[in-house]
């Protein structure tokens, strides 16, 4: 990828296909592109398995999958573009990227804050209900 896709910028998606062993083995050479543009560790990365709804032609098992993105510091979404019943998931990845992005800009205010003399009470409210990516919450 061209090095100015990778400025400024304020989360990482990577996808693979759960379909194809060789997609997912690729992202050990995403992963180390995306460190060689310095994307600062605090920045929001998910991983992605897609075509969930191909349960027969499955070749990456879930439990795999969530042993690397653990080991990268990665949450991780299996979803199918195409399934409405696994596309839900398409959203829970979008959600749970916004909240994380606003939890970190809400710490990084606290910092300024504290840093300036000035502190701030911040309070988060979080529905139990929502606690859950499964039910498309968000773990932040």
């Amino acid at each position: 990828m061209v090095e100015h896709y990778y400025r400024n910028v304020h989360a990482v998606i990577f996808v693979y296909d759960v379909t194809k062993m060789a997609s997912f083995h690729n992202l050990k050479m995403w992963i180390e592109e995306c460190n060689g543009h310095a994307v600062p560790p605090f920045v929001p990365k998910v991983l992605v398995g897609n075509k969930c709804d191909l349960r027969e032609q499955i070749q990456v098992p879930s439990s795999v999958a969530l042993k690397f993105a653990d080991a990268h510091n990665m949450l991780l979404f299996e979803t199918s573009a195409k399934d409405p019943k696994e596309s839900q998931n398409v959203e829970s990845i979008f959600m749970c990227l916004a909240c994380r992005l606003k939890a970190q800009k809400s710490l990084l205010y606290r910092d300024m804050e504290r840093q300036q003399g000035k502190v701030q009470k911040l309070e988060f409210t979080q529905d139990a209900n929502k606690n859950s990516l499964l039910n498309g919450g968000c773990a932040v």
